[in-house]
């Protein structure tokens, strides 16, 4: 044999060691492809903080040019494509890029979003972008929900500890209710809409393993806020056992230690005694104006709320004509 073929014949890989190298390869890829996955939602997680950072900011700037007051949650009561909170900020300028209203993990619609606004429940549609003629979905246009209580926008409801009061979180609508992951705990059994109850089922769990979501508070700093499921209960408005997948001493929607599944009207019934029967300042402010319901005297309502903006046709990014918001 020439000594030129014997080389080439010992250099050459076997078929045991090709499939060596294939199952090494494989298992590498195994080994890699969590870490690689968890990383890439590291990351947009960490992007949807910014993207709330931004919104703080946007608040803050808000509340200095209007009294204190912040934009109302969205116009589903005018119209079917909602536009919502963050529009407002962005149509007025204290909000630079509308894209910071959306949360990178969010599948738009999520399934929660999705089942919130489908024929079955509150029919309430959005586009991905608008003045494209684009196919019209169910669901809701932001990633973020605003906390009922500052919808409201009564002073006299933010606390005086600003660092555990939240603002806004990730969303699985425009607003939300109360804290907690009832919902999620319970293994998503039941309609996430009326599970445990409308205004429930709001908040968006949806970042990494942990079922973390990013919270922004009224002193305009981002944390992530992670569910306790042990916590959970089949009752969570059980006294002597409450709801406790979000400890709401250390985050809360309007009063610490409030039940984590309150309605955003509701009295206290907490842990903390002497708040209890306490009602939320905003339902004093009840005026024979429909367009002014339980807002203060002097809230801008045509800068700042989304549905007298949308009903009087004040809209000048978005336009005022439904085709122009399809």
């Amino acid at each position: 044999m020439p000594r030129g073929s014997k080389a080439r014949s010992n250099g050459a890989f076997t078929l045991i060691e090709l499939l060596v190298v294939v199952a090494i390869i494989g298992l590498l890829i195994s080994i890699l492809l969590p870490s690689l996955s968890q990383a890439r939602e590291q990351a947009k997680m960490a992007k949807c903080g910014a993207n709330l950072h931004s919104i703080g900011q946007a608040v803050m700037t808000c509340g200095m040019e209007n009294y204190g007051y912040g934009p109302t949650w969205d116009d589903g009561s005018e119209t079917d494509w909602m536009l919502t909170w963050i529009d407002v900020l962005f149509e007025e300028g204290q909000l630079g890029d509308w894209e910071a209203g959306l949360c990178p993990s969010d599948a738009r619609p999520d399934l929660v979003a999705e089942t919130r606004g489908n024929k079955d429940h509150w029919q309430f549609y959005f586009v991905r972008e608008m003045g494209l003629g684009q196919q019209k979905r169910y669901g809701v246009r932001t990633s973020y929900a605003l906390n009922a209580i500052m919808h409201w926008n009564d002073p006299r409801d933010k606390h005086t500890d600003a660092s555990r009061q939240v603002y806004a979180i990730d969303g699985w609508w425009s607003w939300f209710g109360s804290l907690n992951a009832n919902w999620l705990a319970s293994g998503g059994i039941g309609d996430p809409v009326y599970t445990p109850n409308w205004e429930a089922t709001m908040v968006g769990w949806r970042h990494t393993f942990e079922n973390a979501a990013n919270a922004l508070f009224v002193d305009g700093h981002v944390a992530r806020i992670v569910p306790n499921f042990s916590g959970y209960r089949q009752n969570p408005d059980d006294q002597e056992d409450p709801d406790r997948t979000v400890d709401t001493m250390k985050y809360f929607t309007w009063l610490p230690g409030e039940q984590s599944v309150r309605f955003d009207y509701d009295s206290y019934q907490g842990d903390i005694e002497e708040f209890r029967g306490r009602e939320p300042e905003y339902k004093k402010n009840d005026t024979d104006d429909p367009e002014r319901f339980d807002l203060p005297a002097n809230f801008p309502l045509e800068d700042l709320c989304v549905s007298y903006k949308t009903k009087h046709k004040l809209w000048k990014e978005f336009g005022n004509k439904a085709k122009y918001r399809r």
